[in-house]
């Protein structure tokens, strides 16, 4: 088979995908369901794998129409470029983003800088997603994601974009009720707000010069949402381990106090993770770079 008839037969499957159906897709292309769905049977014969599962009224991707749909949709959107570059003389990175980003830093600090990267970038589409939940990259179709903290071991590929610190803290009047601590092994007779997804067993860790002392806190509350942590805090509610992005101004305006200051909690890197640096789109390297170069 010609390059040009596999390029037909991925175009016709990523459009299925995109428009949700057989129908949608034909009326988008020109072309009979017939055809649409002709050519897609002959693309999952050639592959020896089927792509899409297939009801009277759903359509839904196998496991191996997901990845398919990753590395076609990168050869088509690569194409876009490639032309684009011919027209306008110049790399113009085309195509949608698919972006997810924890709630938290999300808001404070990602949201300021989406539309100046679409000032930037005007021919690129941002689609952002927020939830503090470890996404499946792959299987959910995301090109990108920021995480926050130690990464677990995979195939994925991580970039670090900057760091932040994590400091333990309380509210003045906790601390004047229930006393201030002194060494991390009092924390145990404390109310400890945490957050879930960096609860580590409840084992914090603190550091003084080369010597750590872990300790194993107990939990009031657990919540998976560092805002409503810190609504909490502020609330007298007790103490939590939470970065300065979320709680840096109340530590200045004295609505929070740092506990054991004399202690270090290890700082949390921030990373972009994203599935692979082969076919890597050109909309996504400019992604990294314009973050790098913001949040820096």
């Amino acid at each position: 088979m010609d390059k040009s008839n596999k390029l037909l037969e991925m175009t016709i499957f990523i459009t299925i995908v995109d428009e949700g159906s057989f129908s949608a897709a034909a009326d988008k292309l020109h072309l009979s369901k017939q055809a649409v769905s002709r050519y897609l049977n002959a693309l999952e014969e050639r592959l020896q794998v089927r792509l899409l599962q297939r009801t009277t009224r759903t359509i839904s991707l196998t496991y191996e129409g997901q990845n398919f749909y990753l590395q076609a949709k990168n050869i088509t959107d690569s194409i876009d470029e490639a032309e684009a570059i011919i027209h306008a003389k110049k790399i113009d990175p085309v195509g949608r983003l698919r972006v997810n980003v924890p709630v938290s830093f999300g808001v404070l600090n990602l949201a300021p800088l989406w539309q100046k990267f679409i000032n930037k970038y005007p021919n690129i589409e941002l689609d952002i997603t927020l939830s503090d939940r470890v996404v499946n990259i792959l299987e959910e179709g995301y090109d990108l994601a920021i995480r926050i903290g130690m990464l677990e071991s995979s195939s994925l590929i991580a970039r670090k974009l900057t760091s932040t610190r994590i400091i333990a803290a309380a509210s003045p009047q906790y601390l004047m009720q229930h006393g201030t601590p002194s060494h991390p092994n009092e924390l145990k007779q404390h109310n400890i707000i945490l957050y879930s997804h960096w609860a580590k067993d409840e084992r914090w860790e603190f550091w003084q010069g080369k010597t750590m002392h872990q300790v194993q806190v107990k939990a009031k509350i657990y919540c998976n949402n560092g805002d409503t942590c810190r609504i909490i805090m502020l609330d007298h509610g007790g103490i939590s381990l939470q970065p300065d992005f979320i709680i840096g101004d109340d530590l200045k305006q004295g609505r929070l106090a740092q506990v054991l200051p004399q202690y270090q909690v290890a700082d949390y890197n921030i990373y972009a993770v994203y599935p692979s640096r082969k076919l890597l789109p050109l909309r996504t390297e400019c992604l990294i770079d314009f973050l790098l170069e913001q949040l820096n």
